[in-house]
């Protein structure tokens, strides 16, 4: 792919890059790309070849490269038929004794909300 600058563009761009920032400090980099009309990305790529240090935010942190999730297991993440499957195999498996224990319980609460009616009534 050929370069759309020459070497004279490139050198230039950097140079009043270097002297922007000894001036002002930070703002270089933004200004010629205002200047010139040109890609960020571009301008950084030159100053790097060229070995020139950018003032930046002193500041921030630099984050170690994007996040990653965790691979997924074998069965996690299938389609949608998949997924009812596997939530029945986390909670136990067989749907009628995950049913049975939810009768009992609310039993159980029907009981408990009766000693609560009662003790109420006591007060």
């Amino acid at each position: 792919m050929a370069s759309q600058y020459d070497n004279k563009t490139k050198e230039e761009v950097v140079e009043f890059i270097r002297q922007y920032n000894q001036e002002n400090g930070r703002g270089g980099q933004s200004a010629a790309i205002k200047k010139w009309d040109l890609n960020g990305v571009t301008v950084k790529s030159w100053l790097k070849k060229a070995g020139v240090e950018t003032p930046g935010r002193s500041g921030k942190k630099k984050r170690g490269g994007r996040r990653r999730r965790a691979a997924k297991t074998p069965g996690e993440g299938v389609s949608k038929p998949g997924r009812k499957a596997n939530r029945a195999a986390k909670t136990g498996g067989d749907l009628e004794k995950i049913f049975a224990r939810m009768v009992a319980i609310r039993k159980e609460m029907g009981k408990l909300d009766a000693e609560y009616a009662a003790l109420k009534g006591q007060l």
